[in-house]
């Protein structure tokens, strides 16, 4: 039976050289918290922007891009609208202002297209009716605008310059076409010497019979011409046979041909 003790540490059996060493290898940990290595700027940053950033940013760049538009920058102005469209695209005061700039730059292709877009986002906005009728108006769809124009006067009957500036301008120019279009055709109608008419069903029928009748009156008529001058000429054949001698006598004397 093994007596009772105390338990000795594992220390005092090594060799002091020995734990000497261990003890000159073995270093306190350092505190983390005095590292300069924070660990959280070693995850890559998620590229998250949120809608109020979107928003502000959008607002931003719109005050820029008019700056630039006030400038005379307005190829940069454009650029600097398209940049805030990515970030709201149903904004529709940005296409509104691109289709002003690309009228200034006589882009007018762009200019329509960009005037329907803010349109179409805000059909009850009468800028934006105005702006594409302006587009359209430059270039020369006269009837087009003049729509445009009437529904933003219907959507702000109290803006003055509608009236004046685009609707009564685009009515004046409507009706120049016409009275022009009408004027040419009251000259080209005594110039043109061929008539056209048109014919219903029967009197196309009848037509047909009428032009059937006169060919066989005519074949009739050349028919009794053709016999009755058959007729006389054999009958002045008869004549000239009787004339002529059945032989002639034997102291007939011809004439000699001098």
């Amino acid at each position: 039976m093994t007596a009772f003790g105390w338990k000795r540490k594992v220390g005092e059996k090594v060799a002091r050289t020995a734990s000497a060493a261990f003890e000159s290898d073995a270093k306190d940990e350092e505190n983390p918290e005095d590292l300069d290595v924070d660990w959280l700027t070693l995850v890559p940053p998620r590229k998250i922007i949120c809608l109020e950033d979107a928003i502000a940013k959008s607002n931003r760049l719109k005050q820029e891009g008019t700056v630039l538009a006030d400038s005379e920058r307005y190829w940069e102005a454009i650029r600097k609208w398209d940049e805030a469209i990515k970030l709201t695209s149903t904004d529709e005061t940005l296409y509104e202002m691109k289709s002003q700039v690309f009228l200034i730059l006589c882009e007018l292709y762009p200019a329509v297209h960009m005037g329907e877009r803010a349109v179409d986002l805000k059909p009850t906005w009468w800028v934006a009716h105005q702006t594409l009728g302006r587009a359209r108006l430059g270039m020369g769809e006269v009837k087009l605008a003049l729509k445009s124009f009437s529904r933003a006067v219907h959507l702000n009957p109290a803006k003055r310059a509608l009236w004046k500036d685009d609707l009564w301008w685009a009515a004046e120019l409507w009706k120049k076409h016409t009275d022009s279009v009408k004027s040419l055709l009251a000259k080209a109608e005594p110039e043109s010497s061929v008539v056209i008419k048109e014919y219903s069903e029967d009197e196309h029928i009848e037509d047909e019979e009428n032009v059937s009748i006169k060919k066989t009156v005519k074949s009739h008529e050349n028919m009794f011409t053709h016999t009755g001058t058959s007729k006389l000429k054999k009958r002045d054949s008869n004549e000239q046979s009787d004339m002529k001698p059945a032989s002639l006598p034997k102291n007939y004397v011809h004439m000699r041909d001098t």
